[in-house]
């Protein structure tokens, strides 16, 4: 059972890592230290129980896993945390914890809070980005502030909330390293090697959860948002003009090596992974995608029609249909490994709604029409045997299902 107002270190790994145990226990302090502490993976559980503890969709990406570390030993941390806003223990020790772990580990972002209550304590990653992409998600998830930043006296529609969503990964793009970091003031930051450590610790270790908020909103920034979601806040500056060439000389200067044309670069090599596959549903051209060639960057790119971003060179498809991908678009499908990676009514789908809004299909599975983060309106449906896919074609789920199916 978990108690309320323990303390938390929370740990959400790169989606390329692989997590060694004796690391892990060793990042811990030893299997007696890992002993006293609850491990708590939330995606072996059902996903409203993250949602309820501490939400990270749509902050992380397909394949990212996360590892809370609850130390009720010493919990509650408060005598009333509704209350209470003063932690009055020093922090400081599991703050360099906290380090210690994502120097060891590959971590993409370590958090330390209480359980039960929103804000953090400190803040470790490895690049500005991330750090304000975690401060963004009360924005993402809250449906009454709109895609500019805005309160509403009312709830945003479905198709403003899935717009919002939409637009979460391009406002990361908005602000550089020296923007967000250069907002911070009345809170600590400093650099440990390659990580970025933010936290709001007074000189005796003690946590004020009340300026967890303003950390929070200083890395947000969201009064600094783009009129264009994704749009840089600093236009780059147009490199200056070359100076005109002094009148009354026919002589040329003298040609400097550096004036030769640069040679062309090779192209990079393609990453590895197994081709996509290619098939026609509907009259359109369906492209079947393997786990390991999707994530939330290809939805985006399918979402912009960007078939060059997606294609490679090694896909076995032919010239006629690349030419026709381009021409008239197309659709796709991919494997779903969690239920919260699509929203419905503004919220990441749970088993319980799966269950209560599926309709059944020809081919024995169930569909359910869903919101795709970053790509828009999509079909996710069930293959018995084979697991959860989501597709483009909401028109032709039992098609695209016979496909998965084969």
């Amino acid at each position: 059972m978990l108690v309320p107002d323990s303390l938390v270190t929370d740990l959400m790994f790169t989606s390329s890592a692989t997590i060694d145990q004796q690391a892990l226990l060793d990042a811990l302090g030893g299997e007696e230290e890992a002993a006293k502490k609850k491990l708590l993976d939330p995606d072996m559980l059902d996903p409203r129980v993250e949602m309820e503890l501490s939400p990270s969709m749509p902050f992380r990406r397909r394949g990212e896993r996360r590892l809370l570390i609850i130390d009720d030993s010493i919990a509650p941390l408060r005598k009333d945390p509704a209350q209470d806003f003063i932690v009055e223990k020093d922090l400081r020790p599991y703050k360099e914890e906290l380090i210690a772990m994502c120097q060891a580990l590959p971590v993409r972002l370590g958090r330390l809070f209480a359980l039960g209550a929103w804000g953090d304590a400190v803040l470790v990653a490895h690049n500005a980005r991330d750090l304000r992409a975690i401060c963004l998600l009360p924005w993402a998830l809250d449906p009454t502030i709109d895609i500019d930043g805005k309160r509403r006296a009312s709830r945003l529609s479905q198709q403003e909330f899935e717009a919002k969503i939409l637009a979460y990964e391009k406002r990361l793009d908005e602000l550089d390293e020296k923007e967000i970091l250069g907002s911070l003031s009345g809170v600590s930051f400093e650099r440990r090697g390659d990580l970025l450590v933010v936290d709001v610790l007074d000189a005796k270790g003690h946590w004020d959860v009340r300026a967890s908020l303003v950390m929070e909103n200083q890395l947000a920034a969201i009064e600094r948002f783009s009129l264009i979601p994704g749009a840089p806040s600093t236009p780059k500056r147009a490199e200056p003009a070359k100076p005109a060439a002094k009148a009354g000389g026919d002589a040329k200067p003298a040609a400097k090596a550096s004036d030769a044309p640069a040679a062309k670069p090779a192209p990079a090599p393609e990453p590895k992974g197994p081709p996509l596959g290619v098939t026609e549903v509907g009259g359109s051209v369906l492209l079947v995608f393997p786990a390991e060639r999707f994530d939330l960057d290809v939805a985006a790119a399918l979402g912009k029609r960007d078939w060059d971003t997606v294609v490679r060179r090694s896909d076995n498809m032919t010239g006629a249909v690349r030419d026709r991908l381009q021409r008239d678009g197309g659709g796709w499908v991919a494997p779903l490994e969690f239920l919260s990676e699509v929203f419905v009514d503004g919220k990441p789908l749970t088993k319980a709604a799966f269950e209560q809004g599926a309709q059944p299909l020809a081919s024995g599975g169930r569909s359910l029409p869903v919101h795709f983060p970053r790509f828009g309106p999509a079909v996710l449906f069930e293959v018995p045997g084979k697991g959860r896919f989501v597709t483009s074609l909401t028109d032709h789920a039992d098609a695209v299902a016979a496909v998965v199916n084969r």
